[in-house]
């Protein structure tokens, strides 16, 4: 019996050992503190774009179109600026020592259909057929030229000149789509829609002009 209760006596005070030494996990109530700081939102810039017209060589063709595009109640801006383009030119193969020789020459070439100058381009005359800065021009003048059999000489180089392009307000993709629709719409033949960061380096403020 003494045995016994020793037995029972010695359960219980490992029980109680056991118990006291587990410990139950710390039950923190509410969120932890978070130590990292959130990065701060980044505001989106919007990106804006700008419809930009073909290159024109031709002043009065530039300036019918300016008036064209600012009758449909657009804010047009003409950029201005020189610029090589390869002119294609073609003359008479002759050259004359006197005027009066360049202009019969001249005579004859208008009577086959064909636009003539007299040029002076050293001490002797010459007669120019056509100055052309389009390809597709200057191919369909060289046809004439082939099928007539008269002589010519044809020179290609590169000229610096004026040139005219017209712009518009800078505007959402969304909108500028719309204006590069409306454009080509009015007969403006392919315009280009491009972001406003690349419309600047290459028109940039020093090249626009307030007008014709």
């Amino acid at each position: 019996m003494g045995k016994s209760l020793t037995s029972f006596v010695l359960l219980i005070l490992l029980t109680w050992l056991a118990w006291t030494s587990w410990q139950s996990p710390e039950i923190i109530s509410g969120a932890q503190k978070i130590r990292a700081a959130l990065p701060e939102p980044v505001e989106t810039v919007p990106t804006l774009w700008r419809v930009v017209t073909r290159r024109m060589v031709w002043k009065k063709a530039a300036e019918a179109m300016h008036a064209r595009l600012e009758e449909t109640g657009l804010r047009v801006i003409p950029i201005g600026r020189k610029e090589d383009v390869e002119l294609h030119a073609f003359d008479d193969v002759r050259t004359f020592a006197k005027r009066k020789e360049a202009v019969r020459a001249k005579r004859a070439w208008e009577k086959l259909g064909f636009e003539a100058s007299i040029i002076k381009p050293n001490a002797r005359f010459g007669v120019a057929l056509g100055r052309l800065y389009l390809t597709a021009y200057a191919k369909q003048l060289q046809r004439r030229l082939r099928k007539n059999g008269m002589k010519y000489r044809y020179e290609r180089r590169m000229v610096n000149i004026p040139t005219w392009r017209f712009t518009f307000p800078a505007a959402s993709h969304a909108e500028a789509e719309k204006l590069w629709q409306r454009i080509q719409s009015l007969g403006v033949a392919e315009p280009s829609l491009m972001p406003a960061a690349r419309f600047q380096p290459l028109y940039g403020k020093k090249n626009v002009i307030t007008k014709l």
